[in-house]
């Protein structure tokens, strides 16, 4: 990761005074001549390589040419009457280009597997692993049960209790009667939101319920209970890197832009209702 904060931002700057250059920050917009060198050229040729994953044929050159050429003379026309003034759109997109610049220029080497388990003790919520349940389950569907459901299912449960086969328990569905080791969000993802956290709050070995699914009611049995803990580094390693690339380049942008917000004068020459005075006009 780059050091040297001044060798990032003259990079950032460097990299801005290309793309203007190129794409029309520095135009000579009063005059007819276009020109194209060996920095337009580089310029198309390596954009169509990153649409086209390879270089373009001569044929293909010369239609980036003259959609270079045709873009620059309307871009002219369009300066000359005044619509790059104010533009949202245009204001928009160089934001967003400058932005993109300051993440990229603070740096692009991989992180250290330091780095990342720092990152992942200060975030370990996010990237914990959940319970892990094997679990045994009565299905009933609440509209063939006849006569008062809760007779009904104590008795089913006093039965099940007592050693009756959950097999011959209950209505026929095509939900596994038997779960061996699944996490909790693959149990509600098969029985629906909320029933794997309501099972992971049951003790183990005893037949409990009605539990409502999404499917119906259940009574059912925790057969096994691993609680959930820490993700190490190897199983969360993948959102541990992108997170924390995600991170490095939000605090690269806002870094460079507190750096500019420095160095500019906010001048308010407007009345602003109570609250509103912007943080960066704040003295």
């Amino acid at each position: 990761m780059a050091s040297d904060p001044l060798a990032g931002f003259l990079l950032i700057g460097l990299l801005l005074f290309v793309l203007f250059d190129i794409v029309g920050g520095n135009r000579d917009t009063d005059s007819n001549r276009i020109v194209i060198d060996d920095r337009v050229l580089a310029y198309l040729i390596e954009r169509h390589i990153g649409v086209w994953q390879r270089a373009p044929t001569a044929e293909e050159i010369r239609g980036l040419l003259d959609d270079y050429i045709r873009e620059e003379v309307l871009y002219r026309e369009g300066v000359a009457a005044g619509m790059l003034d104010n533009d949202p759109v245009v204001r928009r997109r160089i934001r967003q280009k400058v932005s993109v610049l300051a993440e990229e220029a603070s740096g692009t080497d991989a992180p250290t597997d330091a780095q990342l388990e720092q990152w992942l003790k200060e975030h370990a919520e996010l990237y914990a692993q959940p319970p892990i349940l094997s679990f045994t389950q009565v299905y009933f569907d609440p509209e063939r049960i006849d006569g008062d459901p809760e007779a009904l299912l104590a008795d089913a449960l006093d039965d099940l209790q007592a050693g009756a086969d959950p097999r011959e328990t209950g209505d026929r569905t095509m939900l596994p009667w038997k779960v061996q080791l699944a996490s909790v969000p693959r149990i509600n993802r098969e029985f629906g939101a909320y029933f794997g956290a309501a099972l992971a709050e049951l003790p183990v070995g005893e037949w409990l319920g009605p539990l409502r699914s999404g499917f119906g009611l259940h009574l059912v049995r925790v057969d096994e209970h691993q609680p959930g803990r820490p993700a190490t580094l190897d199983e969360a390693r993948a959102a541990v890197e992108r997170d924390w690339e995600t991170d490095r380049r939000q605090r690269a942008a806002e870094d460079y832009y507190q750096r500019l917000l420095r160095d500019t004068e906010i001048v308010i020459e407007t009345e602003l209702p109570e609250g509103a005075r912007p943080e960066a006009a704040t003295p």
